[in-house]
């Protein structure tokens, strides 16, 4: 059995959440655990110190104890790449069809596609989500049922989790998911908070068709938890400026892959 293809961002990711879980790295396991070279490592380890988020030693590094959490989910109000999330959310409303039930994940790419569905000319949908701005833009839209997803809110990133979001959205059928993440890699998608993680896996299983929107600065990276494998995605959108290596490598192993 071939072993899965890591790029550089991916095994550096991976060195930090080594190094902070066991304390120390050294330059041979590191090239033994990720088959390349030790110059490669070297490489690496020199990258990820003058970063912060570790501190070279003679053979290999220990952890940055003055480092911040690298899985520290940004709030609301430090996200970017809005632009490309807008031309996203546009790409992502093409999909939407009249009198469909259609489910939307919390995040900030997903409020860019509530704020441009709620504009829209389509009839007669039936929109449910678990995010509080997601329901504020949809509001305004006409001839639409909104239902939000009741549950715990989690303070300060607007969106409701829990048990009780779990029981509402098993009795459900949605024709589509718009799903959003932290992070995609090679296997998949990942985030940072697992009662997010158990929400998204169920909007997963509540729904035909699950598209992800995800602006290019996620794909490469791993995040703290995995909530889908990249064959559960049928359409993926992200933007134009995703590097040329990830635009080949998730081209081939994708359903769908949309740049807007």
């Amino acid at each position: 059995m071939s072993e899965r293809i890591l790029f550089t961002e991916e095994r550096r990711n991976e060195i930090v959440r080594l190094v902070n879980a066991e304390g120390s790295v050294t330059v041979q396991d590191l090239s033994r655990r990720y088959h390349v070279s030790g110059t490669t490592i070297r490489l690496d380890l020199t990258a990820l110190e003058q970063a912060g988020l570790l501190q070279r030693t003679h053979g290999g590094a220990v952890k940055n104890l003055e480092m911040l959490p690298v899985e520290k989910e940004p709030r609301m109000d430090e996200r970017s790449h809005f632009e490309e999330k807008r031309r996203i959310a546009a790409a992502a409303l093409s999909l939407v069809h009249e009198n469909e039930a259609i489910l939307i994940d919390t995040g900030t790419t997903t409020t860019c596609f509530a704020e441009l569905l709620s504009k829209s000319a389509i009839p007669g949908l039936t929109v449910y989500t678990t995010d509080l701005l997601v329901a504020a833009r949809m509001e305004q839209k006409d001839h639409c049922e909104l239902r939000m997803i009741g549950g715990s809110v989690r303070s300060g990133f607007h969106y409701t989790y829990g048990q009780a979001v779990l029981d509402e959205l098993s009795r459900y059928h949605f024709k589509k998911v718009f799903l959003a993440t932290s992070a995609v890699d090679s296997q998949g998608c990942t985030t940072a908070n697992s009662d997010l993680v158990l929400t998204k896996k169920a909007m997963i299983q509540a729904a035909d068709e699950v598209i992800l929107l995800a602006d290019s600065s996620k794909f490469g990276f791993v995040d703290f938890e995995r909530f889908a494998d990249l064959s559960q995605l049928d359409v993926v959108i992200t933007d134009s400026n995703l590097k040329k290596e990830y635009q080949d490598y998730f081209s081939d192993t994708l359903n769908d892959l949309i740049l807007a």
